[in-house]
């Protein structure tokens, strides 16, 4: 072996040796120092009794050990690098305990810290360094969360609690400086709010520095921008309010006087009384919290968004222009609203990324027509809710010798209500101004028509509902002036389409949509009416005494049931005859009459027996239908046309007083009136109900076959 190989393996052998000897000796003295720590922190705060220097002591004595440790540590790692194999397996177990020691140095480490910098927090606090003592008490939070509890419970559930109650010191005192610099409070009697902000703040920002540094939360600053937002801000947007800046031997002083709480002042008062606030507030109480954010700039996080839109709903919506000459003055709101946001952006209250009180009033073309169109849905509304009884007549007159002769640019004389008219001229001065303006305000001008003419279709059938299911007149003009304002939108299609279509850049730029709907609705509510006049008619007719198989003799109530039909119908052609158009006022009373001519055919057929005296008496009731009902029409002789069981009803009042003969002759083997109006079964039952069993009858019963 070389000399230098004998002297490297004697230098690692003492190494070694040193290793084993000083683990074991290490072990017991830091077990030592842990005890006496342990006591320590027993008698300082489980039985209250102040050993500060002692502390220290052992702190030093633990420093005096890591440095042992580090040494020996790396004495052992050194050994096994030079794969000393017989030794490896003893030295790991001594770097082990090492390791295990030296964590139990760190616990000793931290509890020593903890007491020391417990001592320290009172003279930090004392001398008013609160950061420094909110600092001290996060960092105190971190190491005693680093111990183990499971041996030393009692010890660090007594030092958690010295803590924290140390922070709600530190906190409270935190608190109180706040609101020792700076104090609002509400007078009822007198309606007023007076904030003082304290003169010299020297603290207040050292307060709020260690508050932010917390928790990025400071409780305080949210606390007097609720009451700036409740008790400030709003009442100086909302209300006529007075401002006073005024400053006593501690104090700057702001009152606010709410002077009439249900009246707004201008724009211009509130821009001022909110300079005059933001300008004492950023004088007085804008200190940092941090090294970047400002107690005015932490209070516009709360508000600044509930501000901007206070400002524009509540302020600047009220300046938008009415007409053109205001729109033209708008500039000077424009630059009032500019200086204002600046000034909230300086303080900042406004960040960037709030919305624009500027840019909303900048857009004051966009502003312009969406408060005119809103304008023109109230005023639209207004008319659909006028009276619908006041009409005028429109349309081209009916020739009823020539049906078909209508041009489809015509439409059929009616009459509608005044209202429709109205608001027809009313939206087509809407469309001419489309027409003229911009393209986006033209196309909002457009889209506007076609909400008026939506919210009829809406708006009226309900806000008239009671008359429209209890007036026949009313039920007609509604039915007229929707489809009158179809006809109208249809000229308008053809009229303004390319225009529309230029600005709206859309398939859906008529309409159509519209033109559906009004004419659905009118329809819809129209024929609802009618069924509830068939309905009542069929219930008049339960009780007119044609029910049963015989008809000996005819009761009174069947004349008056009859009667009451065509009385019925009577009135409808009083309040229909002038206000439907022709077709369709013909049309509806035909279907009204020849319903009851189908229950009376239909009653009389089902009999099994009629005596002659009833037979004579139906005649005599048909006579009232035949002379009233074609009167109902606007031409008598064209009842045919709307009354498909006219001729029905009258085969029926011939069978009723004719002979077996007479009948006969009018069937006429099936080629004559009766057999156009009759089926062969209904005729043989009327016949056998009318006449006893005899060879004349079985006769004709033979000869009317299918």
């Amino acid at each position: 072996m070389h000399f230098l190989e004998e002297v490297l393996s004697s230098a690692e052998k003492v190494e070694l040796d040193e290793v084993n000897k000083k683990v074991p000796e290490l072990k017991s003295t830091i077990e030592i120092i842990k005890i006496e720590v342990i006591r320590y922190i027993e008698n300082v705060y489980v039985k209250y009794s102040g050993r500060p220097k002692q502390n220290r002591i052992l702190l030093n004595k633990a420093l005096e050990i890591e440095e042992e440790i580090k040494t020996l540590k790396n004495n052992a790692e050194h050994a096994i690098k030079k794969e000393l194999l017989n030794s490896q397996n003893e030295l790991e177990k001594h770097i082990t305990s090492l390791e295990s020691i030296n964590f139990a140095l760190h616990v000793v480490f931290n509890l020593c810290h903890i007491n020391e910098s417990l001592v320290n927090f009172t003279e930090l606090l004392d001398s008013k360094m609160y950061l420094n003592s909110m600092k001290l008490i996060c960092n105190l939070e971190k190491l005693i969360n680093e111990i183990p509890d499971d041996e030393y419970i009692e010890v660090i559930d007594e030092l958690k609690v010295n803590i924290n109650t140390k922070k709600n010191i530190l906190l409270n005192e935190l608190k109180n400086v706040f609101t020792d610099n700076i104090n609002i409070s509400e007078n009822e009697d007198e309606k007023s709010i007076v904030i003082k902000i304290k003169k010299d703040i020297n603290n207040l920002e050292q307060a709020l520095f260690a508050l932010y540094f917390k928790n990025s939360v400071v409780y305080p600053l949210h606390s007097f921008a609720k009451s700036l937002w409740n008790y400030v801000f709003v009442p100086v947007v909302d209300c006529t309010v007075k401002i006073n800046i005024s400053e006593d031997d501690k104090y700057h002083i702001l009152k606010v006087v709410t002077e009439d709480a249900t009246k707004k002042c201008g724009y211009l008062k509130v821009f001022s009384n909110l300079k005059i606030v933001l300008e004492y507030l950023k004088k007085n109480c804008n200190v940092h919290i941090n090294e970047e954010l400002t107690s005015l700039g932490y209070i516009g996080l709360d508000i600044r968004d509930n501000l901007s839109e206070l400002l524009i709903k509540n302020c600047l919506q009220n300046t938008i222009p009415s007409n053109a000459a205001e729109l033209q003055k708008y500039k000077v709101i424009i630059e009032d609203t500019k200086s204002l946001e600046e000034v909230l952006r300086d303080c900042h209250i406004f960040a960037e990324d709030t919305a624009s009180i500027f840019e909303y009033a900048n857009n004051v073309d966009i502003l312009f027509i969406n408060k005119k169109c809103n304008e023109y849905l109230v005023i639209s509304q207004d008319i659909m809710k006028k009276d619908l009884h006041d009409i005028v007549e429109v349309g081209t007159p009916y020739n009823p010798n020539n049906p078909l002769g209508c041009n489809i640019d015509e439409f059929l004389q009616c009459s509608v209500s005044k209202s429709t008219i109205e608001l027809l001229q009313f939206t087509e001065k809407i469309i001419q101004q489309a027409l003229t303006a911009s393209d986006v305000c033209g196309g909002r001008l457009f889209c506007t028509v076609q909400n008026i003419f939506r919210k009829y279709s809406s708006f009226v059938p309900e806000y008239h509902k009671k008359l429209l299911q209890t007036i026949p007149q009313q039920v007609a003009l509604f039915h007229n002036n929707c489809f009158y304002i179809t006809f109208k939108l249809t000229e308008w299609n053809r009229l303004y389409s390319p225009k529309m279509l230029a600005v709206l850049k859309t398939d859906n730029c008529g309409f159509k949509d519209e033109i559906y709907q009004l004419q659905k609705i009118a329809s819809e509510t129209f024929t609802s009416y009618v069924e509830g006049q068939l309905k009542q008619l069929n219930e008049i007719m339960k009780e007119s005494g044609l029910a049963g198989h015989t008809l000996d003799k005819l009761e009174l109530v069947t004349e008056k049931s009859i009667r009451q039909c065509l009385r019925q119908q009577e009135l409808l052609k009083t309040v229909w005859h002038k206000v439907l158009p022709y077709p369709i006022y013909n049309k509806t009373l035909g279907v009204i009459l020849n319903s009851l001519c189908n229950i009376i055919i239909t009653s009389v057929v089902r009999f099994e027996d009629i005596s002659c005296d009833a037979a004579e008496q139906l005649v005599e009731i048909m006579k009232v239908i035949f002379m009233r009902g074609p009167k109902l029409f606007t031409d008598p002789k064209e009842i045919s046309l709307y009354v498909s069981s006219w001729y029905k009803l009258n085969e029926l009042n011939f069978v009723l007083g004719a002979s077996l003969l007479d009948i006969n002759d009018r069937w006429a083997d099936g080629k004559g009136p009766l057999a156009l109006q009759f089926k062969p079964v209904e005729l043989k039952q009327l016949i056998r109900a009318l006449f006893q069993n005899t060879d004349r009858r079985s006769a004709l019963l033979a000869k009317i076959q299918e």
